[in-house]
């Protein structure tokens, strides 16, 4: 299917809000290894993980070619660095003039720099997590901080040396405990290192309930919001975009998401995930987003076994988009999510650095 009527067909989709779709996803994530190097105090991989293993790029090369996607992102359980037959899939999708993103540790940046700018990778995505060595070692458990932030610097340093603007790197940042009062200054160190933009994520718990005073515990309302409101007015100071606007805005819900009695009816948010866009995990298993599988290991069909086709308007997403249709989910991942509306996920795409441009 061309991309453009697939777009057309898509956006028909979304609008309608069919169970059967005549489109393909637009987005495709796709979970390359379940191998990492870390055991960061917020993950549920080892819930998730007792064997890990890599994805081969036959495999991959299958997947995509079924899915003929706009854009893949590779992202779940492991570290994508880790994959030995990364770089393959992430030459196959430039030259099927596809966007690559990889969401990664980084801790491996400084010997892959090169091989990154030269992927055709189009963003990179770090996940930081403090702006010291110190607060990271509290956060991921580990002592990377000063090699990802050599390696950032080796990437940076390559793309001006051969002149391209690509793969542009973002911090992603998980909002605990242990690094609130890192946040200004990892923006400021976003600026310095030439960093695109700041990802702020509050923490999530599915899956880790029973780590909530671990990880959250001594946050007090009136500071959580004064770290995020000086931190935006920072960010746009120094021009370092991030989504703290948006985490504001929605405080009221995050305070409230995982209590006992919050939302008994099942309410979701609107979100068009189960309309464009799929997730295929290590083992071929699908769902519409990687919170799904990772954190509630729900599964809506094997791609490996069942074939695109069969799972892609199968009836668990069939069943789940007439759900979401009616703003009801069964998984607490949904019901628990900010949403993804047509509105939210286009003003977040025009918010990225460089998303109308095309790469050098």
């Amino acid at each position: 299917m061309g991309g453009i009527a697939n777009m057309m067909k898509a956006g028909i989709s979304v609008l309608a809000r069919p169970q059967k779709v005549s489109n393909t996803p637009l987005h495709l994530q796709i979970e390359p290894t379940t191998f990492c190097n870390l055991k960061c105090a917020f993950c549920v991989r080892e819930k998730n993980v007792f064997r890990p293993k890599h994805m081969t790029f036959e495999t991959f090369k299958e997947v995509f070619d079924d899915v003929k996607p706009m854009r893949v992102t590779f992202a779940g359980d492991g570290e994508p660095t880790l994959c030995p037959d990364l770089f393959k899939m992430l030459a196959y999708v430039r030259d099927n003039n596809a966007r690559a993103i990889v969401t990664s540790n980084g801790t491996l940046g400084p010997e892959l720099a090169e091989q990154i700018v030269d992927s055709g990778l189009w963003a990179l995505r770090i996940s930081i997590d403090a702006a010291t060595a110190e607060t990271y070692r509290k956060m991921r458990l580990a002592d990377f901080h000063e090699a990802i932030l050599e390696g950032i610097r080796a990437i940076q340093a390559l793309k001006e040396e051969r002149g391209v603007s690509r793969p542009d790197v973002g911090f992603e940042y998980v909002l605990g405990r242990d690094n609130l009062h890192e946040m200004k200054s990892v923006v400021e160190l976003a600026k310095e290192m030439g960093v695109c933009r700041v990802n702020f994520r509050p923490m999530n718990l599915v899956g880790i309930e029973e780590r909530e005073d671990e990880l959250l515990g001594g946050l007090t309302k009136d500071g959580y919001r004064q770290a995020l409101v000086e931190t935006r007015e920072l960010g746009d100071s120094l021009g370092i975009p991030t989504n703290l606007e948006e985490i504001i805005s929605l405080l009221p819900f995050y305070e409230e998401r995982y209590k006992d009695d919050f939302n008994p009816e099942g309410k979701s948010p609107d979100c068009i995930y189960p309309w464009v866009q799929i997730y295929v995990a290590i083992d071929g298993k699908v769902t519409p987003c990687c919170a799904l599988q990772m954190d509630e290991k729900v599964d809506f069909g094997n791609l490996f076994e069942d074939g695109f086709d069969r799972v892609w308007n199968g009836e668990a997403y069939k069943t789940l988009r007439e759900e979401m249709k009616r703003h009801r989910s069964p998984y607490k991942s949904c019901i628990t999510c900010e949403g993804r509306s047509l509105g939210k996920v286009t003003e977040l795409a025009m918010k990225t650095p460089g998303f109308l441009k095309k790469a050098k």
